[in-house]
């Protein structure tokens, strides 16, 4: 009597537990996630312009908080809707991308919560890695009539390019920098599940 009591304890007890959800993987999806960057012109305008994603891949954990990140950007083919800046660009006095097509970032520790959590990760530029932190929240979560999960993030950050060896600071005549070193990067992320 007292075993049957006790198996019928140990089994209520077993079914009230939560069970750790397991962690996802998702693949960002390269058609509705944009990384997006924004640079000072003159001292009194912002250009903005975007660097399209050529693969990445996310890892949530059990509240859709995300635990890995990475992602590959394509340099050789920012746009910034103007043919002659993005040749410029393209070029040796900036993002050489002859020599550097790609643009990498890996994430190395992510904390916080769903609605604010920040992400610090390895940013590749120019064939130089360094460290940037970039505040992030999810913007929602769904299933497709394919059965597959898709979750929206947002994420930005600011970096100086200079730490890049993105150098280039030509001024104007009254002293103001074409382009200011300062570079926000704002990122707009779907990842989606494989079912």
């Amino acid at each position: 009597m007292i075993r049957r009591s006790f198996l019928a304890v140990a089994l209520i007890v077993a079914c009230t537990v939560p069970v750790p959800a397991r962690a996802a993987d998702f693949t960002l999806d390269p058609n509705h996630t944009q990384a997006e960057f924004v640079v000072t012109h003159l001292a009194i305008s912002r250009v903005r312009g975007q660097v399209p994603l050529a693969s990445g891949t996310l890892t949530t954990g059990t509240n859709d908080l995300p635990t890995a990140i990475s992602a590959t950007l394509s340099a050789k083919d920012i746009n910034t809707q103007s043919a002659d800046r993005d040749s410029d660009l393209r070029g040796s006095d900036w993002l050489e991308v002859d020599k550097y097509p790609t643009m990498t970032f890996v994430a190395k520790s992510i904390g916080g919560t769903p609605q604010a959590f920040t992400v610090a990760g390895e940013l590749t530029l120019h064939g130089v890695t360094k460290p940037v932190t970039l505040t992030g929240q999810m913007l929602g979560k769904l299933t497709d009539s394919r059965g597959r999960t898709h979750i929206g993030y947002t994420a930005t950050t600011t970096i100086d390019r200079r730490q890049w060896g993105l150098n280039w600071g030509n001024t104007t005549p009254g002293g103001a920098l074409i382009a200011a070193y300062d570079v926000t990067i704002n990122l707009n992320v779907e990842a989606v599940s494989a079912h």
